[in-house]
């Protein structure tokens, strides 16, 4: 009765008040029943709705993952999450008690093999000593993803749309070029006792877009093609020049697709092997840009700025050297037209 006196809005009829809401609410029920994803009436859906988080275009296909591809996707996306940090240390700090013998090199291939094993069996430990000093997404992270996981040709994040190589060759834009700046571990040789920790540009085309399925969450991942960082330079103007038939890092293929900057590459004309790359803007930056146009030209030493005022452009393309006029073709006597042409002055 509270619910029906809640219906009522002309108490002067407070049976039809009743009937007509019940009317309208048993109509809508069934009505959502047929209407399945339709867009609501109230905000318009942003430009960037889905660019940024990240969201899967075209191509979609379910499909089991291979070990090596499930075990080095896993591992690299364990190696990125802050929560999983401390763990790293600690085993690194375990090998070096247990393998005193090898060298750093050899621990971190070590690592590399072992370590979800190894993290998964220590979170399990501290599960059942204390359940909740682990939270859900680290429970998930030890478990590891399904083998089942999603790929795509196309997919948009961070303002940029990316593809795969083979959609590449099946369209008429460029989207498949990669950069992305890490820090990692150089050794001079095989008994280098003291590896160099520094950052480094790694240029890549994307051969492979993958989503893993953790429970509750999924991640998105690219499986590149990287070149030798030996076929990386840079030329006398500071332009950056790649061999992309020399690849390199075969063993880590995979990143985030949060960590990925596109990039464009464009054939030398002095030197068909090479290809120089271009970097983009990011097309959220392009959407939100609002001012003068700026052209900038980035170098390894400075950036160059160029302005264009766009605000009176009516004279740009007047000429000075002559009047201007309409030509038109003279008849000689015979009927026939004249080599010769003359103008007449618009003055």
């Amino acid at each position: 009765m509270k619910t029906y006196k809640g219906y009522v809005k002309n108490a002067y009829r407070p049976e039809g008040c009743i009937a007509e809401r019940n009317f309208f609410e048993e109509a809508i029920e069934y009505c959502n029943k047929y209407l399945k994803n339709v867009k609501t009436i109230g905000i318009p859906v942003s430009r960037h709705s889905g660019r940024i988080s990240g969201k899967g275009t075209i191509g979609k296909k379910q499909f089991d993952l291979s070990h090596n591809k499930w075990h080095m996707a896993h591992t690299y996306i364990l190696h990125n999450e802050e929560e999983v940090a401390p763990y790293v240390e600690k085993h690194m700090t375990h090998l070096r008690k247990t393998r005193r013998k090898e060298n750093e090199k050899s621990l971190a291939n070590e690592h590399n093999k072992s370590f979800w094993y190894w993290f998964k069996n220590q979170v399990m430990n501290e599960l059942e000593n204390s359940p909740d000093s682990v939270s859900d997404r680290l429970k998930s992270l030890a478990y590891g993803p399904n083998y089942n996981a999603s790929s795509y040709t196309g997919y948009v994040i961070n303002g940029y749309t990316f593809y795969t190589r083979s959609q590449d060759d099946n369209s008429t834009m460029q989207n498949s070029g990669v950069t992305l700046e890490a820090e990692t571990m150089h050794f001079s040789s095989a008994k280098d006792k003291h590896p160099v920790y520094s950052k480094m540009q790694y240029y890549g085309v994307i051969e492979e877009i993958y989503e893993l399925h953790y429970y509750g969450f999924s991640i998105p991942i690219f499986g590149c093609s990287w070149v030798d960082n030996n076929y990386v330079v840079s030329d006398k103007l500071g332009c950056t020049l790649v061999n992309l038939t020399k690849l390199g890092h075969k063993e880590d293929p995979f990143i985030l697709a949060s960590q990925a900057k596109q990039v464009f590459y464009m054939v030398d004309p002095s030197d068909k092997r090479m290809s120089a790359v271009i970097t983009p803007r990011s097309r959220l930056a392009i959407d939100d840009f609002d001012g003068d146009v700026v052209f900038e030209q980035r170098t390894r030493n400075k950036d160059i700025e160029f302005e264009v005022d766009i605000g009176d452009d009516t004279s740009i393309y007047v000429r000075e050297d002559h009047d201007e006029g309409i030509w038109i073709e003279e008849k000689s006597t015979k009927g026939k037209r004249a080599k010769k042409r003359r103008r007449i002055s618009s003055s």
